[in-house]
């Protein structure tokens, strides 16, 4: 899904969301490398002084941009979940389907979430954290329950992770309508049914890594 279009509408007191969404846009047209704060002062009409006045480099405006991004991935994440049935299959399908979704309607936010590496000494993504402690806790109550298999919980996020955000990347739900609920599937029997010689060890917290 292509992101739509929005009239740069800037006014004294929010031209940090304005600079944000407007480099939305152009990373939709262009990729992250054609960002610049002077581009985006040029196309909102404002100095690149002013830009300058909120973030103080492409990397802090790429870093605010993933944190919103994330924010707001994290609140369908969430929304998706309390919206399906209480069982276990329920909620990691419908939290599946909210993560293909997200990343098709916000292609501009997923490529910055996703493709920007941190910089050094940055602190971690708080709201990024919190969508991947939505996956973890869903898993857990599937555990506590007696619908997912026994293990460490966050191993068993990350490969959900890793599982729908490759569909995502690859949008293979694109090229086969329906391939998100098969691979649920197959992912919902992985976690049901403990296969023989794999045991779910100990991992880093994701915000170690």
């Amino acid at each position: 899904m292509t992101r739509k279009k929005r009239k740069p509408a800037y006014h004294h007191g929010n031209l940090r969301a304005a600079l944000i969404e407007c480099s939305l846009d152009l990373i939709q047209e262009k990729g992250i490398r054609a960002l610049t704060l002077r581009e985006i002062g040029n196309r909102l009409g404002v100095s690149r002084s002013a830009a300058y006045r909120h973030f103080a480099d492409k990397a802090a405006l790429l870093a605010a941009i993933s944190e919103a991004g994330f924010v707001e991935f994290g609140d369908a994440l969430e929304a998706a979940k309390l919206g399906a049935a209480a069982d276990f299959a329920s909620r990691i399908e419908a939290m599946g389907i909210a993560y293909v979704r997200f990343a098709n309607q916000h292609r501009a936010h997923f490529e910055v979430m996703f493709g920007e590496p941190r910089q050094p000494g940055s602190p971690p993504s708080e709201a990024g954290a919190r969508a991947f402690g939505i996956l973890e806790q869903t898993i857990r109550e599937g555990q506590q329950r007696g619908e997912v298999r026994a293990g460490d919980s966050l191993l068993l996020a990350r490969t959900v992770w890793a599982l729908v955000h490759g569909t995502s990347t690859l949008r293979l739900d694109a090229e086969r309508p329906g391939f998100v609920q098969f691979s649920s599937e197959i992912l919902r029997t992985g976690l049901q049914v403990s296969p023989v010689g794999i045991v779910a060890s100990e991992t880093p917290s994701p915000a170690a890594a």
